[in-house]
């Protein structure tokens, strides 16, 4: 059985739609550290999920509740990031 952080899929989704309305920058390294920097300010939500049924398995009220929490640490890692990008 594996175990899976749901807030590195969390975070990856409100990223990609933070990225589309920004001027931030899209390249992989500065995705990768914008989620580690995330992820990082982040409580983790690990679920088990035999046969990879991830989110058929989400409680759609733990994602409310952490959706503004979410944004919060993806925008202030963009705003970190893009001061400081590493490409």
């Amino acid at each position: 059985m594996a175990f899976i952080n749901m807030m590195e899929k969390l975070v990856e989704i409100r990223l990609d739609e933070r990225i589309k309305v920004t001027a931030a920058c899209n390249c992989e390294q500065c995705r990768e550290d914008i989620k580690c920097i995330a992820l990082n300010n982040l409580p983790p939500k690990y679920v088990s999920t035999p046969k990879g049924e991830l989110f058929s398995k989400i409680d759609q009220q733990m994602i409310r509740q952490n959706v503004l929490d979410i944004d919060v640490a993806v925008i202030n890692a963009m705003e970190f990031v893009n001061k400081n990008p590493r490409h």
